[in-house]
C-alpha cells in the first residue's frame, strides 16, 4: 500500500513538471485590452413582491445598453543589438501585437541614422521554402512591407527589419536604426510605438609595424639604424589583424629607396600565426606599374649580389588571415649605395 501511494505521488509530481515545461515552451498570447470593441452590454432589473393575500407578482425594468468603445494600443518586441561583417545584412526579428480591443492597421517605417545604411522591412512569411513566423530570416523571405492591415485584437504579426552594412565599412563603425509603428485607430499616440537597434560593423583591422637593422655591423631590429655606404640593411614588416573577422586577398608592398639596392634572394615571408597558406614575392622595376621583373645580380650596374633595377617589392598571399591578433612578417635586404 505504501509503495502504491509513493508511486502515485511520483507520477503526480512528474505530470506537474511536464505541464510546467509545456507551458514554458508555448508562451501565452498577450491579452487584449478588455472586452472587444462593439460589444453590447445589456442589463434588466427585476422586482418580485406579494399582496396581502400572498399572491406573487414581478416586474421587469427597461433594458439598458452599453456599447464598448474601442481602445487602441500596440506592443512590439525588442531584439538584441547585432554585430555583422561589412557588406552583409543584419536581420532583426520583430513581433507586433495588437493589444487593443479592436482591429487596427499599423503603418511601419524604419530610419537609419548616420552613416545612413540601407534598411528594409520584410514579412516573416516563409516564402522560398522557409518556415513562416519562425523569427529566422530565410533567403526567400523578400516580401517588402510598409503596413499591417486590419490586424484583429490580440493577434500578432511577425516581420524583419534588415540593416545592410556597406562594403568597406571600418571595423567598429555603428549605426542606429529606429523602427516606428503608427496605428491608424487612435488620433493620438495610444497605438504608436518604436524601437531602436544598434548594428556594429565587423571588419579586418590590419596594422603594420616596420623596423630595420644593420646586418653588416650586427645590429638589432629597431625603428632606426645607422649605416655606411656598401653596408647591408634588413627591413622587417610585421602585419597584425586585430579585427574580429578574417582578412583575405592580403597584399603587402614596399618601395626600395633610391639610395639602396635590393639584395638578390633576400626576400623572406614568414606565415607566423596568420593562418595564410603562402606569401609570394613579386618585383617591379618601374615604380609598381608592372610586377614581372626578375631580380638579377649586377642589375643596373649594381655590384655582385645586388640589383639596382628593383624599385618595389610586394608579397601576394593566399588563404585568409585569421582574426584575433594573428601576425605574419616579411623581410628583405638592401645594400646602401
Amino acid at each position: 500500500m505504501h509503495r502504491d501511494h509513493e508511486h502515485t505521488m511520483k507520477s503526480m509530481v512528474l505530470a506537474a513538471v511536464m505541464v510546467c515545461a509545456v507551458a514554458a515552451f508555448f508562451p501565452s498570447p498577450a491579452a487584449a485590452v478588455g472586452t472587444l470593441a462593439g460589444t453590447s452590454i445589456t442589463n434588466q432589473a427585476t422586482v418580485t413582491y406579494q399582496d396581502a393575500s400572498s399572491n406573487s407578482f414581478s416586474s421587469v425594468s427597461n433594458t439598458t445598453t452599453v456599447t464598448v468603445l474601442p481602445v487602441y494600443s500596440v506592443a512590439i518586441t525588442a531584439p538584441a543589438d547585432q554585430s555583422a561583417p561589412s557588406n552583409t545584412t543584419a536581420y532583426y526579428a520583430y513581433t507586433l501585437t495588437n493589444t487593443g480591443n479592436a482591429s487596427n492597421t499599423f503603418n511601419l517605417s524604419a530610419l537609419s541614422a548616420p552613416p545612413g545604411w540601407a534598411v528594409a522591412l520584410y514579412a516573416d512569411d516563409g516564402a522560398g521554402g522557409g518556415v513562416a513566423n519562425d523569427g529566422v530570416h530565410q533567403a526567400g523571405e523578400t516580401t517588402v512591407i510598409a503596413s499591417i492591415a486590419a490586424l484583429p485584437a490580440d493577434n500578432t504579426y511577425r516581420f524583419f527589419m534588415a540593416v545592410t552594412i556597406p562594403a568597406g565599412t571600418a571595423n567598429g563603425t555603428t549605426d542606429v536604426t529606429t523602427l516606428s509603428v503608427a496605428g491608424t485607430g487612435d488620433a493620438g499616440a495610444g497605438d504608436d510605438t518604436s524601437d531602436a537597434v544598434t548594428t556594429t560593423a565587423q571588419a579586418p583591422a590590419l596594422t603594420l609595424a616596420k623596423d630595420v637593422r644593420n646586418v653588416t655591423s650586427g645590429g638589432a631590429f629597431g625603428a632606426a639604424a645607422n649605416a655606411a655606404p656598401t653596408q647591408i640593411l634588413e627591413y622587417r614588416v610585421t602585419v597584425t589583424n586585430g579585427g574580429p573577422v578574417a582578412a583575405s586577398s592580403v597584399v603587402l608592398s614596399d618601395p626600395i629607396n633610391v639610395n639602396t639596392g635590393f639584395v638578390v634572394g633576400s626576400a623572406v615571408f614568414n606565415l607566423g600565426t596568420s593562418g595564410l597558406t603562402a606569401g609570394t614575392a613579386q618585383y617591379s622595376n618601374d615604380a609598381g606599374a608592372t610586377w614581372a621583373y626578375v631580380p638579377a645580380s649586377g642589375g643596373c650596374a649594381a655590384p655582385a649580389g645586388a640589383d639596382y633595377c628593383v624599385t618595389n617589392i610586394r608579397w601576394t598571399t593566399t588563404g585568409s588571415m585569421a582574426s584575433g591578433g594573428t601576425t605574419f612578417n616579411s623581410l628583405f635586404q638592401v645594400r646602401v649605395k
